[in-house]
């Protein structure tokens, strides 16, 4: 197994801490590589850090634009972000 795909495994486990390390290992291998990157943005949003996350999956799909899943949860993040409701503010 490589780092990457130990990261996956301690992020499919909930272990994020372990799985931050070593996608921090793969990606100090290869910096171009939008997977780690896209997992790594995974374990800030499991995390809360949602601005840490958002940065993961925009580096994820600059390197790759047909990378769908960070297309897909920059989308999701900058909605989060975005979302106001009128309605919960005091009058």
């Amino acid at each position: 197994m490589n780092n990457l795909e130990i990261g996956i495994k301690y992020l499919k486990e909930g272990n994020t801490e372990q799985a931050e390390h070593f996608l921090n290992l793969a990606i100090n291998e290869n910096s171009q590589n939008a997977d780690a990157f896209y997992n790594r943005g995974k374990v800030n949003r499991m995390k809360g850090d949602l601005i840490a996350a958002l940065n993961d999956f925009h580096k994820a799909y600059d390197i790759d634009p047909k990378h769908c899943e960070a297309k897909v949860s920059i989308d999701m993040i900058n909605s989060i972000i975005s979302f106001r409701n009128p309605d919960l503010l005091n009058h």
